[in-house]
Parts: structure tokens; sequence; C-alpha cells
């Protein structure tokens, strides 16, 4: 056997493989023996079957098996031997018609595609934004409110007001404001934030335990789902409901919020650790910033990327790309059809090649005693959401172990840790310009 290469430009070469008999006699010859062992054939006893039988019936498919095992083996081989640093799979070149019956020695040919080579410059010369999240005064109320809410108490009042929670009884109504007998009845409870008319809001606000309201379902609330649900009726029925409803009001209940006080940050924060409103807003607001340092980090990173696809220059072995896009597609798919997306494709694959160099030339990977850590922090910061204590170490090993043996989970997991040495890797090469910026702000800007 024989393996030539030719380079045809710096991103395109020929992978040329000439075989010869000898390459892969033996190999079909142990395959076949290996045939007759077990051949089962009409006439014949098992493992008695002529060679000569044997190989009129799986000579040529035995053959064309074991050359295709060799010519992807000797590729495999020749690449890793060699360095080459190639983009997609080995392309087979349209060759003349093989007679496999009579013919004893092949040359095959394949398109490669090579990766480019470039440098990626990256210095203190290079100045990048990173914003800084601050948390507002109007910020910190909406947060200080739903604490305040949280530890607040409920309260039956006797009028309705603006943010209440209104329990009554929906009941159907005829043409002439009259109940329908066996027509929909139902308890619900009604959020008045939900209530799609402002005249209609009026009404239930001041309203006392009796008061009636007649109502549209339709023309009352935002959702129809949820509608549905209230009226106990399911979708299809409440689609084609043209009924007027009348709605008692049976009871009121409204969240009194706890009164910002050394009472609440205890409760909230531990005994004596906030000792004063002041404290407490900053408290607040140092954990909101805190919650904000993952999306900034992700925007820095966005930017980095951004900044190294515009200044880093190189070409791709296009036409290669577009065909082994076509040969790869799940669905059959026209080189039109790839050239729509291809500038899309083309950007993502450049980013992976920068990515993969800085990757390399920086020593960036992920062991598992990494990945493996990264799931037990996940793992720990889910149970602690729902209100629940952290397993012994022993314990969330094993849970952790466990969620690396989903392909999935694991690719997400990896994927993760790398990014966040790709970030740290960004924040100490490029020169950072920090930013204070308002989350509205900062939104803002992340989505234009």
């Amino acid at each position: 056997m024989n393996i030539s290469k030719e380079n045809i430009d710096s991103l395109n070469a020929v992978l040329k493989i000439e075989l010869s008999a000898a390459d892969y006699q033996e190999r079909v010859a142990t395959v076949l023996a290996d045939y007759r062992k077990t051949a089962d054939m009409p006439g014949f006893r098992k493992g008695k079957v002529p060679m000569g039988v044997v190989k009129k019936r799986y000579g040529i498919p035995v053959k064309v098996e074991e050359i295709n095992k060799i010519l992807s083996d000797s590729i495999t081989k020749y690449i890793v031997d060699e360095k080459l640093d190639i983009l997609g799979n080995p392309l087979p070149k349209e060759a003349e018609q093989i007679d496999w019956d009579k013919q004893e020695d092949f040359v095959f040919e394949y398109e490669l595609g090579l990766a480019p080579i470039f440098e990626v410059k990256i210095s203190k010369k290079n100045k990048l934004d990173f914003y800084k999240i601050k948390a507002d005064d109007t910020m910190i109320d909406r947060y200080a409110e739903d604490i305040a809410k949280r530890y607040g108490k409920m309260s039956s009042p006797e009028k309705v007001e603006e943010k209440d929670l209104v329990y009554g009884t929906f009941q159907e109504l005829d043409a002439e404001g009259l109940a329908v007998d066996g027509g929909i009845s139902n308890q619900a409870s009604v959020s008045l934030d939900f209530v799609k008319k402002k005249k209609l809001k009026n009404e239930f606000i001041g309203s006392e335990k009796g008061a009636v309201i007649v109502l549209d379902p339709k023309e009352a609330f935002e959702n129809d789902t949820d509608t549905a649900a209230m009226l106990n009726i399911d979708k299809e029925a409440y689609a084609d409901l043209k009924a007027q409803f009348s709605f008692t009001v049976d009871n009121i209940s409204r969240m009194e919020p706890a009164t910002l006080n050394t009472e609440l940050f205890d409760k909230v924060y531990g005994e004596g650790v906030v000792k004063n409103e002041k404290e407490f807003r900053a408290k607040i607001a140092t954990e909101a910033e805190n919650m904000f340092v993952g999306e900034s980090d992700r925007k820095f990173q966005n930017d980095a990327v951004d900044f190294l696809l515009e200044k880093t220059s190189f070409d791709l072995p296009e036409d290669f790309l577009k065909r082994w896009m076509q040969t790869v597609s799940e669905k059959p798919v026209t080189l039109d059809e790839i050239e729509n997306d291809f500038e899309g494709y083309k950007k993502s694959l450049k980013w992976q090649i920068i990515e993969n160099k800085i990757a390399k030339e920086n020593n960036l990977s992920v062991a598992k005693e990494e990945a493996l850590a990264e799931a037990k922090k996940l793992i720990a910061a889910q149970m602690a959401q729902y209100g629940q204590l952290s397993p012994e170490e022993e314990l969330l090993e094993q849970y952790a172990q466990q969620v690396l043996t989903n392909k999935e989970e694991e690719k997400n997991i990896y994927d993760r840790v790398f990014a966040s040495k790709m970030t740290t890797f960004f924040k100490e090469a490029f020169k950072m310009k920090e930013k204070e910026i308002s989350y509205e702000d900062f939104i803002k800007l992340a989505q234009a």
C-alpha cells in the first residue's frame, strides 16, 4: 500500500491511496474462512460448505468491506501521523467504474479541506468594555418589596384593593341576566392583575363580600387558558362560549408585607447581620449585583468573540466545505440550499477554529475532576433553590457521577467549565475598561 498527499493550494489537498492484492487478500481469506465455519446452505452440512461456494456468494461483499476498513484505518492513521489539521472529513473523489470481481489493484483518491494557518493577536493594547451592572434604587425597592411580601402575612379585609386576590363564585347568566339552570358554575380566585379592562377592575376595587359583578369572561381576562380553568371548562368549550357571568365576592385575600425592621432583617439574614434599613438595602444591592456577574461575563465574552472574528483574517476551503456539508446532512440538500445558510455556518466555523487555536496555545482544557466539581456545585445550588440542604460529600459525589453518565449533560457541563476558562483568559489577555451600567440599560445594550 502506498499513501501520498498532493497539495492543491494552502487549503485543499488530495490524498491518494494505492492498494494491491497483497494488502487485503489475507484479511479477505480470514473472513471467508470464518464464514465457511458457520455457513448454513441447502445441500451442505453446516461448516462443510466448499470454499468455492462461499467465495462465490460472499467473496465480493467481503472484499469491498475489508478494503473499506483498510482505507478508513489508513486515512485516520496518516492524518494522525502527519499531524494534518483538517476540516470536516475526507471526501472520496469520483473514480472510474471499479470491477470488484476482476480488479486486484486499486487507486482511491480523497479530497481534504485543510485548516488555515494564522495567528491570534491579543494584547493589552486591545481594550474591551466590561459592564458592571449596578443595582439602582428602583431595583432595590422592587427586591425589598418582594422580600417584605415573602415574609408577610395574609389578611382578609372587608373591601377589595388593587393588589388583592378575590375569591368568589362564577355563575352563567341567560339573556335576561338570570342564572342558567344547570349552567356553568364554579368557585375560583381572581387576581386583579389579570383583569384586562380598567373599568371592570374599578368595579372590583372597593367591593365588599357579597358584592355581585357581571362580566363577559372573554373580555374581562387576559389569558384564555387561565379563564377556562377559572370556569372549570375545557378550552374547546371556552372557545364556543358566548354567555355573560355573575361573579359573587365570597372572600378577599391580601398579602400584608412585613415591616422593614430588625425582626425582618434577622429572619432574612440571621440575627444581628443587618441592623437597619440602610444596611438592608446595601445587602440587597450586593446580592443583586452578584447575580448579574454571569451576565456581565457573557457580554464580555461575546464582545471578545466579535473582536477576534473581526480582527483575525483567514480563508477557508469553502467549496470543499459546502460539498462536505451536503454529504453529512441528515436530509437531502442541494448546494444552492447550503449556499443560503453558508455565511452563518462559516462564521461559526471560523470562531471554532480560533477558539481551538487559543485553547491549544494556552493549554485551556477541562479535566474530569473539574467537570465533576462543577456538577457537584450545580446539584448543591439546585437543591438550595428548593430549600434543601446539600447532601454529604459522598452522596453528592454519587449524584454528580450519575449526572455525568448522561452524554448531553456531560457535554453541557464540560462546555460550561470551558466557557468559564475562556472568559478568565480574555480578562487576562485584553485590557478591561470597567463601566457601571443599570440593568435596564445593560439589557438594551445586549439586545442591540
